[in-house]
């Protein structure tokens, strides 16, 4: 099952819900829900990209747990963790969901939306993989944290189904853990070419730093990913472009590293002329 591109919504008797991942997706949201509250429903707004807005106050009930809403966002999405060890700065998780935990109860479903899934206890990721080993195409998509991964995670992973295994290389400072964790991956048996790796770009480093990392992520023979930075607050999609960055070489970036498989032998200094 795929992703919904768009606002979430949903009635439930004489409520309305109103589910908003990003903030580009706000003025959406928002008109969504002055239409429920015409049309006399109670609404409700929630989601990570209302961490930092007023402009529901008026109208709708804001925030609060509702079980299981990602399950609206994909049928085959899940949760076992909720939180993150980590403080990022160019992540929401900590703003939202401060306090790092492991569900006893989860739907057991293959995509795995934990935002840190290492950082839970070997008693937790061993329940985990235990509950998945059924299933197909499982896919722990919010990535692996590098400086986690140890022998005894890669191990359990390499005997699961997995659609792809995904960790990150986010900057040159963290090339020894990333190089560490690749191979700790391929050293439980996982090929390279199932290796898919993050490569944040348009953030604090140049564009050299950044096509660094992903042509050494490349010579692996893993797939780099680019991801494009986005402020936690935008309203319009992929319009920041970091200093030293431009618009035509963000375009250039990452539509030739997603389009690897198609363009053989093609260097990407020959594609982007």
């Amino acid at each position: 099952m795929s992703w919904s591109k768009h606002v979430i919504e949903w009635t439930e008797n004489n409520n309305a819900f109103i589910s908003v991942v990003f903030s580009w997706q706000l003025q959406e949201a928002y008109q969504r829900a002055v239409w429920y509250k015409s049309l006399g429903y109670n609404v409700r707004v929630g989601g990570p990209a209302i961490h930092d807005t007023n402009m529901f106050d008026d109208i709708a009930m804001v925030g609060g747990n509702i079980p299981d809403v990602v399950y609206r966002h994909n049928p085959d999405a899940t949760f076992t963790t909720r939180g993150c060890v980590r403080n990022c700065p160019f992540c929401i998780v900590k703003k939202i969901e401060p306090e790092f935990i492991e569900l006893d109860e989860f739907p057991v479903r293959p995509i795995v939306c934990d935002n840190n899934i290492l950082a839970s206890s070997n008693y937790h990721f061993d329940m985990v993989c235990e509950k998945l080993s059924g299933l197909k195409d499982i896919d722990f998509n919010q990535w692996l944290d590098t400086r986690l991964l140890t022998d005894y995670h890669a191990k359990k992973i390499s005997k699961l189904n997995m659609k792809f295994v995904r960790i990150t290389f986010d900057s040159r400072k963290y090339e020894n853990q990333f190089l560490k964790a690749f191979h700790v991956l391929t050293d439980a048996g996982i090929s390279p070419r199932k290796i898919r790796v993050l490569a944040l770009v348009n953030y604090t480093e140049s564009v050299e730093d950044a096509l660094y990392r992903l042509e050494k992520i490349r010579s692996l023979g893993a797939l780099p990913n680019p991801m494009r930075y986005q402020p936690l607050n935008t309203k319009t999609k992929n319009s920041y472009i970091a200093p030293g960055w431009n618009k035509k070489i963000l375009a250039d970036m990452t539509r030739y590293y997603f389009r690897l498989a198609w363009l053989g032998g093609i260097t990407f200094e020959e594609y982007k002329h």
